[in-house]
């Protein structure tokens, strides 16, 4: 087969986005096996189209001086975000590369990417919204829009659910006790939502975060998982220590308040705003200490902690509605921008990840406002093609 077939691109292009029919997955799989060439190629793709999976509590920012540092910062020259078709797309890094992601965009099927002026698919930002999995794996959706209601989470188990709040401190208990199962809130791209679990506390989940938890925590501990971003509101229990497990990490708290971002490449990232915490390997019984003030971030590759002083509301503003980048990489950043706006981004330099910004900015804006404001710092460019956004220089 040849190696830059269009026939191929487009199960390539299938294959990254599960449209793949039984036909062309024995097509794709018939090429991959052709060569090693091929599966290199594949794999060299796959990695750089980068196709993401998908109340003012603490410091709120005045809008207008949080938005003032922002333009301050951008400077006021504004430059238009194209949004166009990827006709005159370019090649790209390795050629090999360069001419198999170049059919990526354009071979699109008519059907697939019409030109703008026939359709323009509208970025936006997220909103509340959320699936919940009961013990008994009903699935309810939250679209955070819907009026006071009960929902049954174990037979004769009732929580409250209304907007954007999910409440089990409020749940009635049936009258014989029961064994009481695990929940799970999962919160999509371009989602959040707010939930108050058994014993009061608070946890605000971002977007592409899962949580799963207790109906109702025994009498020994209180213990959650996590996958994603949270804000933990952990209501005090000396008699009950509070557990947030993760894939390779666990925090251990009393009660506090803190951040735990597991989204960031090769890093999970704990910021403490108050109390005291002790962190630690999964596995481990060495914790690390935590004081107010203090990001500890945990390296996956080399299974280490480095904790350090930092300005807090740069990692939690999130939850007030604010973005807060702080001499951070354009990779680090989309990153942020394309789970909070359900968008994929693709670098076509290398060289772009690495480039820095600083900036302060509502979270609730028009993407196109952020984008133009990093164009005027960094000198790169954004084209945006659906829900594709292309970073170049």
């Amino acid at each position: 087969m040849d190696l830059y077939d269009e026939n191929i691109a487009r199960l390539i292009r299938h294959s990254l986005t599960g449209e793949l029919s039984e036909q062309e997955w024995g097509e794709l799989e018939a090429w991959l096996h052709d060569s090693e060439e091929h599966r290199v190629l594949f794999e060299k793709i796959k990695k750089e189209i980068r196709i993401s999976s998908e109340s003012s509590l603490f410091c709120s920012l005045n809008d207008e001086v949080a938005w003032l540092k922002f333009k301050t910062t951008a400077r006021e020259r504004k430059r238009r975000v194209y949004v166009r078709r990827m006709l005159t797309y370019a090649a790209v890094i390795v050629l090999p590369l360069a001419v198999v992601v170049g059919f990526w965009f354009l071979s699109q099927e008519k059907d697939t990417f019409p030109m703008a002026s026939e359709r323009v698919v509208k970025i936006t930002p997220g909103r509340p919204r959320a699936v919940l999995i009961t013990a008994d794996q009903t699935v309810h959706e939250l679209n955070g829009v819907q009026e006071q209601r009960e929902i049954e989470v174990e037979k004769g188990v009732m929580i409250k659910q209304g907007g954007a709040n999910l409440e089990y401190d409020s749940l009635v208990a049936p009258e014989q006790e029961v064994a009481l199962a695990m929940n799970t809130l999962k919160v999509p791209r371009g989602g959040e939502f707010r939930l108050k679990l058994s014993d009061g506390t608070n946890v605000y989940l971002n977007s592409a975060s899962e949580l799963k938890y207790p109906v109702r925590f025994d009498e020994k501990e209180r213990k959650v998982y996590l996958s994603g971003e949270a804000y933990f509101e952990v209501t005090k229990d000396l008699n009950r220590p509070f557990y947030v497990v993760m894939e390779e990490v666990q925090v251990r708290v009393y009660g506090t308040e803190f951040n735990v971002n597991t989204h960031q490449p090769g890093k999970v990232h704990t910021v403490l705003v108050d109390g005291k915490v002790g962190i630690k390997k999964r596995g481990m019984t060495e914790e690390v200490t935590m004081k107010p003030g203090q990001l500890a971030s945990f390296d996956r590759e080399a299974g280490t902690f480095e904790v350090k002083e930092v300005d807090v509301r740069q990692y939690v503003v999130w939850k007030d509605g604010y973005f807060t980048f702080e001499n951070e990489s354009l990779e680090q950043i989309l990153n942020t921008l394309s789970l909070w706006y359900d968008v994929d981004v693709f670098f076509q330099s290398e060289s772009a990840k690495q480039l820095v910004f600083t900036g302060y900015m509502k979270r609730y804006n028009d993407i196109s406002e952020i984008l133009n404001a990093i164009t005027d710092v960094v000198g790169v460019n954004f084209t945006i093609n659906g829900k594709t956004i292309i970073v170049s220089k």
